[in-house]
C-alpha cells in the first residue's frame, strides 16, 4: 500500500502540530538555519525536561548573519545535554529547516518529519508565526522520513567537533554583542514586534546599554503615533519629563511656592490640549498636590535617604521608602514609586494602573499584586538582573544620558492607554 506521506501546514498550525508530535515521540533531531527564543523554543525544553518519556534532543544550527540569538543556543545546549552543533559562518550558507520526530517501541522506530521553510525562530515557528508566510510539510512515516533521518545522521557526523559546544558558543556571544543583527534580519527571525513590551521580552531582551537604545528607538517609533517621544529634550518626551518632574521634586523651592504650570507639570496634570504627555511615567490624581505639600519635609526626607544610598542599598531602600509614603493617607503604591522613580530614575519603575499589566509579563508576576512592598522588591530585583541594565557609565554622552535614567525608562516600554 503507499504510504501516506503529506500534509500541508501553514501559519499558527505549525506550532501546534509541532506541540502535538513532542507529545507523541521519543526523540526530535533538528537542523535550522536560524534559532531564537520563544514558545516554540519553551515547548521543546518542557518535552525535554517531562519526568515520564522526555524526549532526548539534537540540533544542528546556523549562524548567519548573527540572526541567532545566542540565548537560545545556550537554551538549546541545555535541552540537548551538549548534543548542539553549531554550522560556523563559512563558504556557503547552512539554510535547512527539518524537524525529525522519532518514536522507539519493540526495536523499531517510526520516524515522522517536519520540512519547509520555517526556522526555529519567533517569526518561524512561534509565538509570531504569522509574520513569515511559511509553509511545512509533514512526511508522515515511510521511506521518505527514513531518508531525511540518514540525511540528518550525515550532516552530524560532518560537523566539526573539534572544539567543545561551550567554547564555541562563548566566542559566538561576544561575536554577537559586536555586531548583533541588522534590522531585516531581526525582523526574519522575530516578526515585527505587536507591542514595544516585546522589545524587552525572553525572545529578545537588549544585552547592553546600546541595544537598550537601539529598543529605545523602536519603542520611539510605535508612540510617535500617540504624539510622544523618547529623546527629544525639547519635545513631548520622556527624557524631558524626567528631567523636569526630578528637578521640581528636589528643588530648592517648596512644592507650595511653584508656580501653577509648574505644579502642573510635577504632578502630570492636563493642560488644555497640550498638557497630557506630562504624565508620561504616571500622573498624580487631581486634589494629590495639597496632601504632598502638608507632608513635604517627611516626603523629602524619604526622597532624599533613596537619591543618597548606593547601588548596594538596592531595593531595600526603595521598598522603605515605598512604605513609608504609603503610610501617608491618600498616598497609594501608584503615587509612591512615581515620585521615587523621578527621585532616582536609574534605580527604581513607576508602577501604576497604566504599567502594571506590562510590568507583570515581564517580571513573571501576577500585576494585581506588584503593588505589594515584596513583590514590588521582586519586580526591581527583576530590573537588575537585566544584561542591558548591568555595568558601569558609559562614555559616550548620549549612552550615559540614557544610563541615567535607564529604568524610568522601562516605563515608555510597557504604557499602556486607558
Amino acid at each position: 500500500m503507499a504510504e501516506m506521506t503529506t500534509k500541508i501546514l501553514c501559519g499558527n498550525d505549525l506550532l501546534a502540530r509541532f506541540e502535538d508530535l513532542l507529545k507523541n515521540h521519543t526523540d526530535v533531531d533538528i537542523a535550522t538555519a536560524w534559532a531564537t527564543g520563544g514558545k516554540h523554543l519553551r515547548e521543546l525544553a518542557k518535552a525535554a525536561n517531562r519526568k515520564r518519556a522526555a524526549v532526548k534532543v539534537r540540533a544542528i544550527v546556523g549562524i548567519a548573519l548573527n540572526a541567532t540569538h545566542p540565548d537560545a543556543l545556550d537554551e538549546l545546549s541545555s535541552i540537548t545535554a551538549g548534543n548542539l552543533k553549531i554550522v560556523m559562518n563559512g563558504s556557503h550558507l547552512f539554510h535547512p529547516k527539518l524537524y525529525l520526530f522519532g518514536r522507539h517501541k519493540d526495536g523499531i522506530v517510526t520516524r515522522q518529519a517536519l520540512i519547509g521553510s520555517a526556522n526555529f525562530t519567533n517569526a518561524g515557528f512561534g509565538e509570531h508565526s504569522k509574520a513569515n508566510e511559511e509553509i511545512m510539510l509533514e512526511v508522515c512515516p515511510g521511506e521518505q522520513a527514513d531518508a531525511l533521518a540518514s540525511w540528518f545522521r550525515q550532516r552530524w557526523d560532518e560537523c566539526p567537533t573539534d572544539r567543545p559546544v561551550s567554547e564555541v558558543l562563548a566566542q559566538y556571544r561576544e561575536e554577537w554583542k559586536q555586531r548583533p543583527p541588522d534590522r531585516s534580519a531581526q525582523l526574519i527571525v522575530s516578526g515585527p514586534v505587536s507591542s514595544p513590551r516585546e522589545l524587552l521580552g525572553d525572545a529578545r531582551p537588549p544585552q547592553n546599554i546600546e541595544e537598550y537604545r537601539q529598543a529605545l528607538k523602536k519603542c520611539e517609533g510605535a508612540l510617535k503615533g500617540e504624539g510622544w517621544e523618547i529623546f527629544n529634550p525639547r519635545g513631548h518626551s520622556y527624557m524631558r519629563v524626567i528631567s523636569r518632574r526630578k528637578e521640581l521634586l528636589l528643588g530648592a523651592a517648596s512644592w507650595s511656592q511653584l508656580d501653577r504650570e509648574s505644579q502642573r507639570q510635577l504632578t502630570g496634570g492636563k493642560h488644555g490640549t497640550d498638557g497630557d504627555w506630562w504624565g508620561l511615567m504616571g500622573r498624580l490624581r487631581p486634589g494629590r498636590l495639597p496632601v504632598l505639600v502638608r507632608h513635604e519635609n517627611q516626603i523629602r526626607a524619604s526622597l532624599n535617604r533613596v537619591v543618597e544610598a548606593s547601588a548596594t542599598d538596592f531595593p531595600d531602600v526603595a521598598v522603605t521608602a515605598m512604605q513609608e509614603l504609603t503610610a501617608i493617607r491618600h498616598v497609594g503604591y501608584g503615587s509612591a514609586t512615581l515620585l521615587l522613580t523621578l527621585a532616582r530614575p536609574d534605580r527604581l519603575l513607576s508602577l501604576n494602573a497604566a504599567s502594571a499589566k506590562g510590568l507583570g509579563a515581564l517580571s513573571g508576576q501576577s500585576y494585581s499584586t506588584l503593588g505589594r512592598p515584596e513583590n514590588y522588591r521582586k519586580l526591581l530585583q527583576w530590573l537588575y538582573k537585566q544584561p542591558w541594565y548591568e555595568g558601569g557609565e558609559p562614555e559616550d554622552e548620549d549612552l550615559a544620558a540614557i544610563w541615567r535614567v535607564r529604568a524610568a525608562l522601562v516605563d515608555s516600554f510597557v504604557y499602556e492607554r486607558p
